[in-house]
């Protein structure tokens, strides 16, 4: 069913379950630019959570987990209601980048939107004030795309509120055992949420535009343990014994060529180490990267041809 919705038409009804195409904006060729949802509803109203994936079009392993939730979820143990969205950026999807093709924009950098503004900016306006409108808790799946992998975090946003209390609870019992405190970042999707009272964590696993079972299995068990924090199944909640927090740092090349990699995934680096050269088509060394401070490579591109500024690699810093 293909329709313009409202936070009303979201409402819980006793083991409703419905799948959707919400209208986002009639597009140039008369066609209209839709976001798949599911409705799955419990014997009683509960807490509401909505798992959202495919923000970036290039992160596949966040759209398998989230149809294999619609698969995996039992309405008889449910109570509450878990809205599915398994593709939030359909043209991005479709065209398998991370921007959406249609206004160059990156989606989780447009957050909260506006209504009248460029299709990304609808769409995200859509999102947050609609579909997520009235959130218990949102969990947002993401990968690091078509070039790169990364090793599994989890993020929320660290500001001194309740907001803060809840999604970091909720980010522990996901269970991943690396977590990054984030600032408020303009554009991000858990950041207009927070700023709209609503708690919400942000996943990356895998990468390479791969959906690999080990991955997206491990995104599934933490949706089902964060349902069984909010009590929404029986289950008893299992949390992280031992966590670890991280800050962020991205190294961007200093110039065009091709990245040869001295360093690997996981590995641990000290401030200013080498990670690597890069060659101009003669193959001679005109620059290198070097690791800004001490922590472990959580994140690197694949991809040996680069452009000035894209980023090689992330490093994790111990906080």
């Amino acid at each position: 069913m293909v329709q313009t919705l409202t936070a009303p038409d979201l409402q819980y009804h006793p083991f409703r379950r419905e799948r959707m195409h919400c209208v986002v904006a009639p597009l140039l060729d008369g066609t209209l630019l839709t976001i798949p949802i599911e409705i799955i509803c419990g014997a009683a109203d509960g807490p509401r959570l909505v798992v959202i994936a495919g923000v970036h079009g290039d992160e596949l392993e966040g759209v398998r987990a989230v149809q294999m939730l619609s698969a995996t979820i039992d309405q008889h143990r449910l109570s509450g209601t878990v809205l599915l969205i398994p593709v939030a950026n359909m043209a991005a999807f479709v065209s398998r980048t991370r921007r959406n093709p249609l206004d160059n924009m990156d989606l989780n950098r447009v957050f909260p939107g506006r209504p009248d503004g460029t299709i990304s900016e609808r769409l995200a306006y859509l999102i947050v004030y609609t579909l997520l409108a009235n959130a218990t808790l949102v969990v947002s799946l993401h990968g690091l795309g078509a070039l790169g992998t990364l090793m599994p975090w989890m993020e929320f946003v660290d500001i001194p509120v309740s907001i803060r209390q809840e999604s970091h609870a909720a980010a522990l019992a996901f269970g991943f055992p690396d977590l990054m405190p984030l600032p408020l970042l303009p554009g991000v999707l858990i950041t207009a949420l927070a700023q709209c009272g609503i708690p919400a964590i942000e996943g990356e696993i895998g990468g390479m535009g791969m959906i690999d079972p080990s991955n997206w299995r491990r995104y599934v068990t933490g949706v089902i343990q964060v349902m069984r924090h909010l009590r929404m199944i029986s289950d008893p909640p299992v949390d992280v014994a031992d966590p670890r927090y991280w800050g962020l740092h991205w190294v961007h090349a200093p110039a065009g060529g091709l990245f040869e990699r001295r360093f690997a995934l996981g590995d641990h680096v000290a401030s200013g180490q080498r990670l690597g050269s890069l060659l101009n088509p003669f193959g001679e060394e005109i620059d290198s990267v070097v690791a800004p401070c001490d922590g472990v490579v959580g994140a690197c591109q694949m991809a040996a041809s680069v452009h000035p500024g894209d980023p090689v690699a992330l490093v994790w810093s111990p906080l």
